[in-house]
């Protein structure tokens, strides 16, 4: 299986940090899976507008809860 570098603010890409300080505005941490993602930087913008997006979508909070976490289990997220 495919290892994948785990970048924190120092590790980063310089083109990556300013997406990565969105990141942690957002959780209050680097999630793993955008620590992945900085690698390439149009990769974690897109995703992050992505998310963006369906935030901004008719779904209520509980709506969209039932989705991540739906996403979360499919994908036996930790």
């Amino acid at each position: 299986m495919t290892e994948f570098t785990r970048h924190d603010k120092q590790s980063a890409p310089t083109d990556s940090q300013a997406l990565l300080d969105v990141s942690i505005k957002a959780f209050c941490l680097v999630p793993n899976l955008h620590a992945v993602m900085v690698e390439a930087p149009g990769l974690l913008k897109g995703y992050q507008r992505l998310h963006r997006l369906f935030l901004d979508s008719r779904f209520d909070d509980a709506e969209t809860t039932v989705v991540w976490q739906s996403s979360n289990v499919e994908h036996a997220c930790h």
